[in-house]
């Protein structure tokens, strides 16, 4: 089963041990998805520029956390198999927020 763009997943974490949160941003358009995913951190550090995630932001599951944050500078890649389930899906207003803040940090100057 492919995960949908705007699903909170669980994954290992990448500068410690463990597992943690992202948000999948990539979308059915992404070469391999399915089998591969671009997703930001969720975490409950808030930061300048992350995209808050609130309890009425989710359109089903939950969070450990409320509020949480989608950093959405840190991007990862991660293969399906890595990824261990689904735990919250975030609704089309925050997706959008994330997307346009991905933008930010990625457009030419």
């Amino acid at each position: 089963m492919a995960y949908a763009q705007g699903s909170v997943v669980i994954a290992p974490a990448t500068f410690k041990g463990g597992r943690r949160p992202y948000l999948v941003v990539s979308n059915a358009d992404r070469p391999f998805f399915g089998d591969r995913y671009t997703v930001a951190v969720v975490t409950s550090t808030e930061r300048e520029s992350a995209v808050p995630i609130a309890e009425q932001s989710l359109t089903a599951g939950e969070l450990k956390t409320y509020p949480s944050y989608v950093s959405p500078w840190s991007m990862h890649v991660f293969p399906d198999q890595e990824i261990t389930k689904r735990v919250a899906q975030v609704d089309m207003e925050t997706m959008q927020a994330v997307a346009e803040t991905i933008r930010t940090f990625t457009r030419v100057l």
